[in-house]
């Protein structure tokens, strides 16, 4: 039986070769050599019994075995940080920062922010307790004085919670050939001024599980304007849904955090949505009548100045 360790080396290393879409790439962004890090997938095949990889493919894809086996590694990541989450809160001291931030937000936003706050106090050995889970469960968290911050999308419609804004986000639209106006070869990025409903109509959507804030936002934008899509994948990982909508096997939504300037055109076009249209706010949330430590406060002030500063 493998280790959760080798498991979700596992699950990292095959992450890193759909995004780049390259053994060759994944080694070197992962300071691996390329003969190590292909014998340790076919080492991990071999014992699985089934190919993780379709090599014949460029860029390299999952397998559907493959697609399987990483949506399972990413439901045990889940269950084992909670775990390990449940065990933290126990130990920790008062003085400690413990954060909520949605897994939708958490691969791509999570390392941003602890470094700008890091960057204001360097010398600052503040240990910071983070649960990734789902809004609605990080929500009922915040209210149960659980955690100290929620890192999440808005729409917040508890009355008792209270937040300060990140930044607005754009939306954009992963779309492959059942989309009525995908064309094939078109490099550019193409604008979305208005919602023509029947053009949208006969998609095949990536849709995410219940749950996350960003899954809700999806649904109410399909729900308001009356489209009803067909459902390719159901997907935990927004991630893994955009990885899958790049290589034409679907259509999904993104935050512009999840964007490839760089994409194959023949497998899929890319739509940016009117701010009008859809839209997502980050924020930073906490409990109105909380009476925050100045180390959280801290935390607060330094994440809001970072972004207004990216501006």
């Amino acid at each position: 039986m493998k280790s959760v360790t080798t498991e979700f080396s596992l699950l990292s290393y095959l992450k890193i070769i759909i995004s780049t879409g390259s053994i060759t790439e994944a080694a070197a962004e992962l300071y691996l050599s390329q003969p190590y890090l292909s014998r340790y997938i076919k080492d991990n095949e071999k014992k699985l019994g089934f190919q993780l990889l379709n090599r014949q493919t460029r860029p390299i894809t999952l397998t559907n075995s493959g697609v399987k086996y990483l949506q399972g590694l990413e439901k045990i990541e889940s269950s084992y940080s909670a775990l390990l989450s449940e065990s933290i809160k126990y130990s920790k001291n008062k003085k400690q920062i413990s954060i909520g931030i949605n897994e939708v937000l958490a691969s791509r936003l999570l390392p941003e922010i602890l470094s700008a706050y890091k960057q204001g106090f360097p010398n600052k050995s503040q240990r910071i307790f983070i649960e990734e889970n789902y809004s609605n469960a990080l929500e009922n968290d915040l209210l149960e004085k659980e955690i100290d911050l929620h890192i999440r999308l808005l729409p917040i419609f508890s009355n008792k919670i209270s937040y300060q804004k990140l930044f607005k986000s754009p939306i954009y639209l992963i779309a492959d050939k059942t989309f009525l106006l995908f064309k094939k070869n078109n490099h550019k990025i193409l604008s979305v001024e208005i919602i023509d409903r029947e053009k949208w109509e006969k998609m095949k959507f990536i849709f995410l599980y219940p749950g996350s804030g960003f899954s809700r936002l999806v649904d109410s934008f399909l729900n308001n304007h009356k489209i009803i899509v067909q459902n390719s994948f159901k997907i935990r990982s927004l991630e893994t849904a955009a990885n899958l909508a790049y290589e034409g096997l679907g259509c999904t939504f993104i935050p512009s955090f999840y964007l490839k300037q760089n994409f194959d055109s023949s497998k899929c076009n890319i739509f940016k949505l009117s701010e009008d249209i859809f839209s997502v706010q980050l924020v930073i949330a906490f409990l109105r009548d909380m009476n925050l430590n100045e180390e959280t406060k801290k935390f607060i002030k330094e994440v809001v100045k970072y972004y207004k500063n990216k501006k």
